[in-house]
This record gives structure tokens, sequence and C-alpha cells, in this order.
């Protein structure tokens, strides 16, 4: 049964550290004043507010899981039904799911302001109020390019060759596992067992360019399965599928891959505790020692930068 309780559970993330990291005043508003910001009662405006700002969706954002969610339904279509969608088909999807958000964002501000996690507010619409037509031409451009290279990319391709042998990794969004009695969330795309090969393997579909970030990212993925499946290393494998340009990049995690993301968690955890007012109920220290960023192009794309000006 969900409850309302006046702070945040704490938790950890790989994206909340991203988040301390770039900037702790952001962290404030991310994970602690935006909290209860979804209730219409018994919570202040201020909270209300900062948890709109949390749902703005960049056009990038936007982009990402739009495209994300057409292949997920694709693969589990697939898998119901043995049909497979046409780019054509998941073009004219994504672009009818784009369109959604940009009329929300022009015509529905309002309800939007009042049921934010319910209508689109896209981030350059809120802060511009307006596309840029040229931003605009280019997401377009993309869709095509990204469809085409999922349904060519090699994990797709194996799905529809061996459906019978692959074993499909339980569907739920929201991952989690316990690392030193805390809560870890893992956001990971697609895994699945090959029979044949006696393997898990690890997908994450990538509609951005290549990040340094991404091997730590998968790590991470490669951590939870482990431990999840009391499998070895040896018997992961990790692939970033670039939608962008049809690459596939495999990646082999060793004990030493293990013991760096360990080290990250836990470094991590220290730095997030000194702002916590009270550790048991998670309660944050005040706004002001959540210093900001000096690295002022952080600010750019911040959901939250009309909070600093």
């Amino acid at each position: 049964m969900f409850e309302i309780t006046p702070y945040p559970t704490f938790s950890w993330s790989l994206s909340r550290h991203k988040t301390l990291t770039s900037c702790a005043r952001k962290y404030s508003y991310e994970y602690y004043f935006s909290h209860n910001g979804w209730l219409s009662y018994n919570v202040e405006p201020y909270h209300q507010h900062v948890y709109r700002l949390k749902k703005l969706q960049s056009m990038p954002i936007l982009f990402g899981q739009i495209v994300h969610h057409l292949i997920e339904q694709s693969i589990n279509d697939y898998l119901q039904t043995g049909m497979v969608p046409t780019v054509a088909e998941l073009v004219n999807r994504a672009r009818g799911q784009l369109n959604a958000a940009f009329i929300d964002s022009t015509r529905h501000a309002e309800l939007w302001r009042q049921k934010p996690n319910k209508f689109y507010m896209m981030q350059e619409v809120y802060y511009e109020g307006k596309l840029n037509p040229e931003l605009v031409q280019s997401y377009k451009e993309r869709l095509q390019a990204v469809f085409e290279s999922f349904l060519n990319s090699e994990t797709f391709q194996q799905i529809t060759a061996r459906k019978g042998s692959l074993r499909i990794g339980e569907p739920e969004q929201f991952r989690s596992m316990k690392i030193e009695g805390i809560q870890v969330f893992v956001v990971m795309d697609f895994h699945y067992y090959d029979e044949m090969a006696d393997k898990w393997i690890i997908i994450d579909w990538k509609t951005g360019r290549e990040s340094d970030d991404d091997r730590q990212q998968l790590a991470l993925y490669a951590h939870y399965i482990q431990q999840k499946y009391r499998v070895t290393l040896d018997q992961i494998d990790v692939y970033n599928e670039y939608l962008l340009t049809g690459k596939r990049k495999k990646y082999s995690f060793t004990t030493i891959d293990m013991d760096n993301i360990l080290h990250t968690f836990q470094r991590s955890v220290l730095e997030m505790k000194k702002y916590q007012a009270d550790i048991f109920s998670n309660e944050p220290v005040d706004l002001e020692e959540f210093v900001e960023t000096d690295d002022k192009w952080h600010c750019r794309g911040c959901n939250f930068k009309e909070l600093c000006m």
C-alpha cells in the first residue's frame, strides 16, 4: 500500500549519483524538494512547483523515452504474435507521440500545471515558448535511422531467429537490489538468457552518441544480473546498440570492474549522507547547503534553472 511520508526514502542509482556530481542544488530539487509535489492537498505550493519542473521533458529525453518504449513494445508484440513492425509503422507511432507531447505543451498547459504526471510539458516550450524548427527537423530525421537500426540490429535478428531458445528476463522497469543494506535502482532496457550459449545477455539501446559513462552503467547492470541469477561474470555478455549509427559494442567485465562500481557506490553514498539532516527519516539539510554548481554549462539544460535565477 502506498504511504505518504514527509521525506523520501533514501536509495541509490547511477543517475542520482550523476545528478549530485553535476550540481548539488539540482540534486536537492530532484530528490528532496519535489517530494509529495504530486499531491493536490496538504502540501506546500513550493513543492508542487518543484515537482512540475521535475516533470519537464526536453526533446532529447522525450525522443529517447518514446523510442525505448516503442522498441520494448515491438519486442513484446513479436514474442506474443510473431509480427514484426515496419520502419514506417514505428516512425508514424513515434511522430504521433511527439505531436501529442507538443499539443499538450502548447494547448494544455493549465492541465499540465494541475496534473504534471498526466500531461506533457516540453522543456523547450516551457522556457522558450516554442520549439526550434531546426531541432524538430533534426529529430524527425533521426526517427528513420533509429528504427531501421533497431529492426536490423543483431539483437532483434537473434530474437526473431531463435525465439524458442531465448528466455526473456522479467519486464519490470524499476529493478532494484540491495547493496550494503541500501536499495539500488537499476533501469535496464532488455536482457535474456541464451540457452544455446548458456549466457545472460544484457542490451542497452542508445539513441544518442557514445559516452564515457556507458561502461560504468553497464557494469552496474552486470552486477545486478550476477546477484539476481547467481551467475559468474563469464556467463554475462553486455552490449550497447547505438541506434543512430547502427554500431554494436560488446563489453566484458571482470571482478575489478565490479570492485570499481562498488567503490563508486560507497563514495557516492558517503557524499549523499552529508545532505541528510536526519539519517533515519532522510530529512534533508536546508536548501542553502545544497550548493549550486560553478560549471554554468550544466544550467542550460536544467529543468530547475528558473529557481536559481
